[in-house]
């Protein structure tokens, strides 16, 4: 019976230490995408690059505007205030 629970042990700590590789590597993996998903692109030229962070700047810029108006959309639902035409 003793050799059982050795044994068990034994089993439960490969198990452990090959799960542990696993999250190593989709750790690393999740790192990689993130770097790839937002690193600047690799360009040839200035101008590509100047169009690209002016692409992100508006994405930011259309992002906020669109919670600004949903932000006050939803105030005005929850005051009572009749809409006003956005």
């Amino acid at each position: 019976m003793n050799d059982i629970t050795k044994y068990s042990i034994q089993i439960i700590s490969e198990r452990k230490s090959r799960k542990k590789d696993e999250l190593r590597q989709s750790k690393q993996r999740i790192h990689e995408l993130t770097q790839n998903l937002f690193s600047p692109p690799e360009t040839k030229n200035k101008m590509d690059l100047m169009m690209h962070h002016f692409n992100t700047g508006l994405a930011a810029y259309d992002g906020i505007m669109t919670g600004v108006k949903i932000y006050r959309r939803i105030k005005d639902i929850f005051s009572g205030r009749k809409h006003k035409n956005l």
